[in-house]
């Protein structure tokens, strides 16, 4: 699957971190495609998230361009962080 499919088919997928009740976890999304990358407690301090999924990893860094820019520049909501 191409980058463009992943961000088409990771749109409205993620969930807003900000609405969730206290003590829930907490979920973490690529920067480059949106797919949920990590889903970490709330308290959690240790071992970040990981930035990008394993299939963004294996792009040039040049390519992993910005998720949100991208649901932008197509008239999308933003991912919630």
């Amino acid at each position: 699957m191409t980058l463009e499919e992943r961000r088409t088919a990771n749109v409205g997928k993620q969930v807003d971190n900000a609405t969730l009740p206290a003590g829930a976890p907490m979920y973490y999304y690529c920067y480059s495609c949106g797919a949920q990358t990590a889903v970490k407690p709330e308290d959690w301090v240790d071992d970040p998230p990981p930035r990008y999924c394993n299939e963004c990893l294996t792009l040039p860094e040049n390519a992993r361009t910005n998720y949100d820019a991208w649901l932008q520049e197509h008239g999308h909501k933003q991912v919630p962080r």
